[in-house]
Formats: structure tokens, sequence, C-alpha cells
């Protein structure tokens, strides 16, 4: 008689699309007992019985995902009013630092996903040393003529950044996007200075409306598909909870310091490109948490450790 298929044997017996890829095991803890939460339009989403971090079943190869961020980026410089969003976004962003991290015109900063370097540019008139990264390379090249300070295009953790270097990096709504995030955390954690702080913001898998909307997606899953397209679409491949994300940064060295519910600054950008269905979604999102004083998405702050 055949044992019964676990999820992490039905991962393994599909067929990857092109530009993808399949993983059977946790990209946190590397265990591969999981258990299927729901079915995305692309891939499945799965939790690890181990750890319990959320992550697709399916995520893009590096020239795949090159490729897509390219892509957006170019979409994205043709959209009207777009400048005065992004430089909104930034404002909110150095902000949120200058909050965070209590000092002001001092430092060195490291953005990581740093697109074409509006955050870099504010950090700089405030007297901040700069310095970014992104993959895109079109991104990279319209960073160059913004700020000052080196831009680098390409992966983190493979780029020559300076050890014990920064006092802040910083990384905003970009963990949910890496395929393997702890390389680049530990590629982070080592180009920080002992003492110094990492602020990222991400997704937030422990808001407390995420069983409930799960449930409605089980059981009206064509009615609530764009509902569900956007809390779990868009080239995520990892979600992290309050506990997950303090475990990834204590994997790479890091305290964990502050988890603080943030509101999403840039909802009104990006619902333009959509259909008034995923407007509504996203409006439904938002009220959602101005009602529980809750948000989707949240603001990490994490420390090196001094010796």
């Amino acid at each position: 008689m055949e044992s019964p298929q676990t999820p992490a044997d039905a991962v393994r017996s599909r067929q990857p699309a092109p530009g993808n890829q399949f993983r059977d095991e946790c990209p946190l803890c590397g265990s591969r007992q999981m258990r299927l939460l729901l079915h995305l339009r692309s891939s499945q989403l799965m939790e690890c019985d181990q750890c319990r971090l959320r992550y697709t079943d399916v995520y893009g190869t590096h020239e795949s995902i090159v490729e897509y961020y390219s892509r957006v980026q170019a979409h994205h410089g043709k959209l009207d009013n777009q400048e005065a969003q992004l430089a909104a976004i930034a404002r909110a962003q150095a902000d949120a630092i200058d909050l965070l991290c209590g000092v002001r015109r001092q430092g060195r900063i490291l953005e990581v996903g740093c697109s074409r370097g509006h955050l870099l540019e504010i950090l700089e008139e405030r007297g901040w040393e700069s310095c970014g990264v992104d993959l895109s390379a079109a991104s990279a090249q319209e960073a160059r003529a913004r700020v000052s300070g080196p831009i680098h295009q390409g992966i983190v953790e493979l780029l020559p950044l300076p050890t014990d270097h920064f006092d802040v990096v910083a990384m905003f709504d970009v963990l949910a996007h890496l395929p393997q995030p702890r390389g680049t955390l530990d590629a982070m954690a080592t180009a920080l200075k002992p003492g110094g702080l990492l602020v990222l913001s991400t997704v937030n898998e422990s808001w407390p409306l995420v069983p409930v909307f799960q449930a409605l997606f089980k059981t009206l899953p064509g009615r609530t598909k764009d509902l569900r397209d956007e809390m779990y679409e868009g080239q995520h491949y990892c979600y992290f909870g309050e506990k997950t994300v303090g475990r990834l940064l204590e994997e790479v060295g890091l305290q964990l310091l502050e988890v603080q519910p943030l509101q999403p600054l840039s909802a009104r950008f990006f619902a333009h490109q959509y259909s008034w269905r995923r407007r509504l979604a996203l409006h439904a999102m938002a009220r959602a948490d101005q009602i529980l004083g809750s948000s989707r998405k949240m603001l990490v702050l994490a420390r090196k450790p001094v010796p």
C-alpha cells in the first residue's frame, strides 16, 4: 500500500514554469515538513510546520526576477504624477528613519532596494552619507544621477560591501520579494557597524485579519480572487510575522528591538494600476486597518550587538 503524498512530495512532483523553480523546504529553517494553506494564481501558499514561516512553493530565478523589476520600473516611469508620489513616500520613510534612529545629519546609511534613489536623495539633504543597491540597472543608473553616494546594481550578498561600516541599513518593501531572505539579511548584518541599526518594512502575516481573509478565500474563491491577489501575489515569496522575522534577525546575529504597525504609504500610488475590484480590495484592507488600529504592513527595528 502506497504512503499518502505529503505537501513536499506534491511540490517535487510538479514541473516549474519557465523562469521559475519549485522549493520543497522552508527558506527560513530548512524543514521539509509543511502544510498547504491556499491555492494562489501561480503558486501555492505553504506554512512550515517547524517555524511557521509562510512562503510560496514557486519562486523566480535570479534572471527572471531582474527582468521583472526592470519591466516594472520602466512601466512606473510612464505613470502620471509618479515623481510626486514617490517623493512623498520617500519623505515618510526618511522621517521614520530619523525617528527610529534618533539621529539627524550624521552617519552612513545603506539602502537595499533603493529603486531610483528618492529616499537616499532626501537623506543626503539631511546630512547622511548614502549608499544604495538595486537589482534594476535602469533604476541604479537613475539613482546615480540623483545622489552623490555609490549605487550598486546587483544582489547584495554578491557585492563587495565593506564590513562593519554602516550606521544604518534600510530595506523598505523588499523582504517579501526575496526567494532566499537569509542570505540577503546576513549580508546586511555584516555591513552594519556593531551598535548599528537595521530598519525594514514588509507585509505582516501576524495581521489579525489574516485568518478571516484566508477563510473567505477558501469559502468563496471566485468572489474573493481580487482580494486574494492583493494579499498574496505580486512577486511575493515569503510572508513573515512578528515571530518569524524575529527568528530571521536572530539567526543573522541581530537583536530585534521593535515592531510597529505601518500604514500602507504607497496604496494610492499602486491603486490606479488595478481594476476597480483590486482598488476596492485595497480600500477594504485600509479601512480594516483604521478600525482595528493595526496594519497589514509592519516596520521593524533591529540592532547589531556590540561585542
